[in-house]
C-alpha cells in the first residue's frame, strides 16, 4: 500500500479531532487525563516511540522542503521529529510547560483545544482540496 500525502494529512486531522473534541465538550476532565500523561515519565517516553513513527511516515513521503503546499509535509514531519525527541529526553520540561500553558485554566486548555480543531479543520481541506 502507498502512502500518499493526503492520507497523512487527513490521518492527522483525524487523531487531532480525536484529541481536541473532548478537550471542547468536557476541559476539566480532558486537563485531568493530560496531567496523568504529562506527569509520567514512562508514559512520556512511550508516546516519544508513536511520535517517532509519526514522523518518520511523514519524512517518508517528502523530507526536503520543495515549495509550494507540498512543503506542509516536511514541516509537520520535522516539527514531529523535535516534539518526540523532546519527550524522549526532556520530559520533566515538557510537564514544566504542560502546567504554565494548557493546565493552568480551563479558559486557556479550551482556546488551544478550538485552535487545534481549526488547524485539523485546515489540514482536511489542504488534504482533500490542494492535494
Amino acid at each position: 500500500m502507498f502512502i500518499t500525502p493526503s492520507l497523512l494529512l487527513i490521518g492527522l486531522a483525524v487523531l487531532m479531532a480525536a484529541m481536541f473534541i473532548p478537550a471542547i465538550l468536557s476541559t476539566k476532565k480532558w486537563q485531568k487525563a493530560m496531567k496523568k500523561i504529562v506527569s509520567d515519565t514512562t508514559t512520556l517516553r512511550l508516546l516519544s516511540m508513536i511520535l517517532f513513527i509519526m514522523s518518520f511516515l511523514f519524512l517518508s513521503v517528502h523530507w526536503k522542503f520543495n515549495g509550494g503546499w507540498f512543503i506542509v509535509i516536511p514541516i509537520i514531519g520535522w516539527l514531529t521529529l523535535v516534539k518526540a525527541l523532546t519527550y524522549l529526553w526532556f520530559p520533566e520540561h515538557i510537564y514544566k510547560l504542560a502546567k504554565k500553558v494548557y493546565l493552568k485554566s480551563e479558559n486557556t486548555a479550551s482556546l488551544l483545544a478550538f485552535i487545534g480543531l481549526l488547524l485539523s479543520i485546515g489540514l482536511t481541506y489542504v488534504a482533500l482540496y490542494i492535494y
